[in-house]
């Protein structure tokens, strides 16, 4: 039976990636750097998966573990520093790509360097495949279908309760260095930033958000898969004052990207190793989270709202369903795209409902 590689098993997310793919009853096989700890966690494993030894950050040794394997996950970041060498691999040898990427920078890069080469080897390759634009791929995909073509989407994602895990801090801290950009009037430009926090209110709720500019990679995939949009852009909501703190914090950006140099990273990086605790389970899962993506069209205003609890333990869930319906031959396309030209929309939508997702057009 076809199995994929979860590479990064070990780590927070990898772990309940593996988690999802137990429930899924998909055979998949554990990968990563130390062989002592992969077979520790196999061995106390319902399925008793393989285990296979691969550094993120080696080809070579990412293409070995890739034998035979149909699709990987990886999970391992920051993934602008990492996350080349496995892709790479994986387009090479044909094999399907999924990850849990929040970085818009390393999505642009994987599809301009690999996008031509995943078509001719008949790769699906999906960035982004967790909680962060699983949901914007989504909703854009099933507005599309069903009230498009969309001409401008924005994507606003709302956590209560999440605290990132240490993976998710050391990719904030790369993204620091980076140029961010949004779609605007059918080209890549800077992405607007504001010394304030914008008030939103969505058709159905009872109470207006804040809404920060975030560098979203839904924001820069969209409009590759959906050639009517001119317009795509990604916020945070947040509390008031939290909003208005990220809005500074994005308009400083390019201040703090010049000042901060690399030593500086490397210190700032070390530090959140050492110290930063993940959220434990507890905690993990009563943080809840809503995606609206709101978009226009020919025909008017449109809304998909989506919404569950615990983050992570949704990025492992649709981290681990994107891969498994790429295995099993639900894919509709090859090349670098999103998961709602890869996979259909609603199908999935409905799927994660076993995930505790729920989702609704308005």
């Amino acid at each position: 039976m076809d199995r994929l590689l979860v590479l990064g098993a070990t780590g927070y997310t990898g772990r309940l990636v593996v988690s999802a793919l137990e429930r899924l009853e998909q055979p998949y096989v554990l990968g990563g750097r130390n062989r002592v700890a992969l077979e520790e966690m196999a061995a106390a494993l319902p399925s008793r998966p393989d285990v296979r030894v691969a550094d993120a950050g080696d080809g070579a040794s990412v293409a070995q573990a890739l034998g035979g394997m149909r699709a990987v996950i990886n999970t391992v970041g920051p993934f602008t520093m990492l996350g080349m060498p496995v892709v790479r691999a994986a387009v090479d040898m044909g094999v399907h790509y999924v990850d849990t990427t929040g970085e818009q920078t390393f999505q642009m890069q994987v599809y301009e360097s690999l996008h031509r080469r995943a078509v001719s080897t008949g790769a699906t390759v999906i960035t982004g495949a967790a909680f962060e634009y699983t949901f914007s791929y989504l909703g854009a995909a099933l507005l599309h279908e069903r009230c498009g073509p969309l001409l401008t989407v924005s994507s606003y994602h709302f956590t209560d309760g999440f605290r990132p895990s240490t993976g998710t801090a050391l990719s904030a801290l790369g993204m620091i260095g980076e140029r961010f950009v949004a779609f605007r009037d059918g080209r890549l430009a800077p992405m607007p930033t504001s010394w304030t926090a914008r008030r939103v209110m969505f058709p159905g709720e009872r109470d207006p958000f804040w809404a920060a500019p975030f560098p979203g990679g839904d924001a820069v995939m969209l409009p590759l898969d959906i050639a009517s949009l001119q317009s795509a852009s990604c916020y945070v909501l947040l509390p008031r004052a939290a909003a208005a703190g990220l809005a500074l914090a994005t308009k400083a950006q390019p201040a703090a990207r010049r000042m901060m140099g690399d030593r500086m990273r490397r210190l700032a990086a070390r530090g959140i190793a050492r110290w930063m605790a993940p959220p434990p389970p507890g905690e993990r899962e009563n943080a809840s989270w809503i995606v609206f993506v709101h978009a226009q069209s020919p025909s008017g205003s449109h809304l998909c709202r989506m919404s569950g609890a615990d983050v992570y333990a949704t990025s492992g869930a649709t981290a681990a369903l994107t891969a498994t319906w790429l295995v099993r031959g639900r894919g509709r396309d090859a090349g670098v795209m999103t998961t709602g030209k890869a996979l259909p929309a609603m199908d999935m939508l409905d799927a994660l409902r076993t995930f505790g997702v729920r989702w609704e057009l308005r």
